[in-house]
């Protein structure tokens, strides 16, 4: 995942764009009079010329018209009535992100289409200010109902406690204190691969994967071996690191099972391969989302609630919707998982 910046001009155009789009929705079958371009500069604060060229635009695309000696006015919809579901904003991250792995880019979609079943009307949020005060009021002024928070950074909590103050935060995938948050038992997912590796007799196993999972998933798995009188040594797991994996592959450690990243699953498969162990019989890989395509060898492969998620999300913003005064929760959900080796 990667997240970047943006102080392009087209950043600052698309803030009027947004701020059109969000009349629109909110006022459905009524023309708003906007603000001259001076002061529409001033309130996104961006400069004038680049409110005036984006008005341009609009215009040229019926999202707004202009009535001489009057003023510019949003087109009402063709409806002719006002938009009645409510509009939910997601933002990933901190709404900078520009790469994203399988695993963001399916919680996102799934998440976005138990949503769409409300019925509900989805914007995605991309941040374009660089200060926290730039920030909250670039995000006080989107016109949504709710907003999902994907995997927010701790450095973030400070932003989005301010805007729950104005509508109904649900944080998704991780927790930041004093909100309701949205989160996998990832402990006990590491005790289901535990129990599945036992069952096949792995006891040499490792793990290649980000910082977040060793005192959860690996943890969890650890604490199981141990339980049966098997230790796995600290040092057997490697944030998404290279190199001490082959030396320890050099040293001729041969692993029964290995549990790495999807994003380094093929590169880790093929250092296996470079150091002669068996993919098919001698040590099986381990996943809980899907087995990659060019992978012929047997993969461990567990089902991951992608659904689940998304159906607890919507649980939690349509009853924030329907009583904003709700305490803030932390939810941590367990899920029935399934192995099948494919």
């Amino acid at each position: 995942m990667i997240s970047a910046n943006s102080k392009k001009r087209d950043s600052a155009r698309m803030l009027v764009r947004r701020y059109v789009i969000d009349l629109i929705y909110q006022h459905g079958g009524e023309a708003v009079l906007l603000p001259s371009n001076k002061d529409l500069a001033a309130e996104l604060g961006i400069a004038r010329s680049t409110a005036q060229l984006e008005l341009k635009l609009l215009l040229k695309e019926g999202f707004v018209t202009t009535r001489p000696g009057i003023g510019t006015f949003t087109v009402p919809r063709s409806c002719g009535s006002v938009f009645q579901a409510p509009l939910i904003g997601i933002l990933d991250g901190d709404g900078k992100i520009i790469y994203e792995p399988f695993y963001r880019v399916a919680l996102k979609s799934h998440i976005a289409m138990e949503l769409g079943k409300m019925p509900t009307l989805i914007q995605e949020i991309r941040l374009f200010s660089e200060r926290e005060n730039d920030q909250f009021e670039e995000l006080r002024s989107i016109g949504c109902d709710a907003l999902v928070c994907i995997a927010p950074d701790q450095k973030q909590e400070p932003l989005l406690r301010r805007i729950q103050q104005y509508r109904p935060v649900v944080v998704v995938d991780t927790t930041l204190p004093g909100m309701t948050c949205i989160e996998l038992d990832r402990y006990r997912k590491g005790r289901v691969l535990g129990e599945a590796l036992l069952a096949e007799g792995r006891k040499r196993v490792l793990f290649a994967q980000n910082e977040r999972y060793y005192a959860t998933t690996f943890q969890g798995c650890r604490d199981v071996f141990r339980e049966a009188g098997v230790e796995i040594p600290e040092e057997h797991f490697f944030c998404n690191e290279f190199d001490g994996l082959e030396t320890l592959l050099q040293s001729g450690y041969r692993p029964q099972a290995i549990a790495p990243s999807l994003e380094n699953f093929d590169a880790i498969a093929a250092l296996l391969r470079r150091y002669g162990i068996d993919l098919y019989e001698e040590c099986r890989m381990a996943t809980f989302m899907f087995k990659p395509g060019n992978m012929p060898e047997p993969v461990m492969l567990f089902t991951f609630p992608f659904e689940e998620f998304g159906k607890e999300t919507v649980r939690q913003i349509r009853n924030r919707l329907e009583n904003p005064s709700l305490p803030p929760e932390r939810i941590v959900f367990d899920f029935n998982y399934k192995m099948t080796t494919v």
